[in-house]
């Protein structure tokens, strides 16, 4: 029995049931290994670009679901056999961007959290055909950013993009904890920043500060 992280935790539970489930960068295999052993997918599929690290994942599954998986080297989904879900967690946002850009084919469902620059898998999202079911802030220890999309059309605004449309809905407590914390900070800059560098400080202060009313 794996028993999950609270991030990778909150992460599963936003996977649904599906024929073939693919987790792309797939680090120790622990989200494909509770998908086949809760029965939320009948194959999984597993990659990384590192066959070493493949090799750990690969070493988890076979003890148990030997013949209901298959590990795969490759760089993003190229090379990767069709999935109807794909989650790629755990990697910057312009990787998972340029990893979204780099087939034409791309799943019916993604769930995707990047650790940084969620603004530009955002942009992927919603330009490569997808419809946002879910995007927002969660706090396991740090912060990070959960995109939930199924194909289909979408319009997003620039402060949609910037925050994040559940985010800016709903002001869950992580986000509010999260741009207080950056407005903290900001006010702590301010109070040493050189004079041409305050305006922009300001600005910014301005911004978040307007997302919490």
């Amino acid at each position: 029995m794996i028993v999950l992280s609270k991030r990778l935790n909150i992460i599963f539970d936003r996977i649904e049931k599906c024929g073939v489930f693919a987790d792309v960068g797939c680090d120790h295999g622990y989200i494909a290994y509770k998908m086949l052993e809760e029965g939320k997918c009948d194959r999984a599929i597993i990659t990384d670009i590192s066959a070493k690290c493949l090799k750990k994942a690969d070493n988890l599954l076979k003890t148990r679901f030997a013949g209901k998986y298959e590990a795969i080297v490759a760089d993003g989904l190229k090379g990767a056999p069709y999935a109807d879900e794909v989650l790629i967690a755990g990697m910057g946002g312009e990787v998972i961007r340029d990893i979204l850009y780099g087939v034409d084919h791309l799943p019916e469902r993604l769930v995707l959290q990047p650790m940084k620059n969620p603004e530009k898998v955002r942009r992927a999202v919603v330009e490569k055909g997808y419809f946002v079911e879910r995007d927002y802030t969660f706090k396991a220890g740090k912060f990070y950013d959960l995109i939930v999309a199924v194909k289909g059309r979408d319009e997003y605004s620039e402060e949609e993009y910037s925050f994040g449309r559940d985010n800016i809905r709903e002001k869950g407590d992580a986000f509010i904890e999260q741009i207080s914390n950056k407005i903290e900070k900001l006010k702590r800059a301010r109070k040493t920043a050189a004079e041409e560098n305050r305006e922009d400080i300001e600005k910014r202060l301005c911004v978040l500060e307007e997302i919490l009313k």
